[in-house]
């Protein structure tokens, strides 16, 4: 039988929400964070957000700079306590590590650089919390539009704009479609139509672009959602970019 284990990320429970809260802030309130973003997303960064549809999405890399940030930024104050927060990470995730290792920024970040299971349990941990934000479409907006910005502002990446200035339209693959369609309940996310086959031959799904590449939007599986035909063109027509509606968790 096949290894279906691979196809799933192990839930640790390791403060996911607290990170989730701080991303969701600074996504947010992006001007007060400006300094930090420019240095995820900025200058030569852009290319990563220009890129088409990688599994190591555009919020992964946003997700790991920020929850990097967060988890080392103890050793700055090495000297003021000790980095409880930063050791419970490396318990959580079993990552083999000595007090000296910890002693300070440099025998830390010597560390950093040798550990190769520190740097997949930061990938576990981005994991988590980019499954809290896969569902939530508006904050996927919001995501987007902002990585939007630092597109339209980059005067390099030729090889993946059209003359116009704005990223290439490319096949969607087959994964980010059924990530899509799975996330989506197989609905239209404006009219809730069924677009499941098995129940419904006659409608035909569009995985559209959130933010459009009309408006310097990304081919990254964050920026796409389900719609039926009719839907797809309404948008096109220039209603909202996403439905503030999602289904309850039961019913009436």
């Amino acid at each position: 039988m096949a290894d279906k284990s691979k196809h799933y990320y192990e839930a640790r429970g390791f403060s996911v929400y607290y990170f989730a809260n701080a991303v969701f802030n600074v996504v947010k309130d992006a001007g007060a964070y400006l300094r930090g973003i420019e240095e995820i997303l900025g200058d030569m960064q852009v290319l990563n957000l220009m890129r088409p549809f990688h599994k190591f999405t555009n919020l992964h890399h946003f997700l790991n700079a920020i929850i990097r940030e967060i988890i080392e930024e103890e050793m700055d104050r090495r000297d003021e306590h000790e980095p409880r927060f930063l050791i419970g990470f490396l318990q959580t995730y079993k990552v083999p590590y000595t007090p000296t290792n910890l002693a300070d920024e440099d025998d830390f970040y010597t560390f950093v650089s040798e550990s190769e299971a520190y740097h997949t349990a930061i990938d576990d941990l981005v994991d988590e919390v980019f499954h809290i934000f896969f569902n939530d479409v508006r904050f996927l907006q919001t995501f987007n539009e902002l990585c939007a910005r630092y597109i339209d502002g980059a005067g390099f990446g030729q090889e993946f704009m059209t003359q116009a200035g704005r990223l290439k339209r490319v096949p969607i693959p087959a994964w980010a479609r059924r990530a899509v369609f799975h996330r989506d309940k197989g609905e239209c996310r404006e009219c809730k139509r069924s677009l499941a086959m098995v129940i419904n031959r006659l409608e035909t799904e569009r995985y559209d672009h959130i933010v459009a590449l009309a408006r310097f939007g990304t081919n990254d599986v964050t920026n796409l959602q389900l719609l039926c035909e009719p839907c797809n063109l309404k948008k096109a027509a220039g209603l909202q970019p996403v439905s503030p509606f999602y289904p309850r968790a039961f019913g009436p």
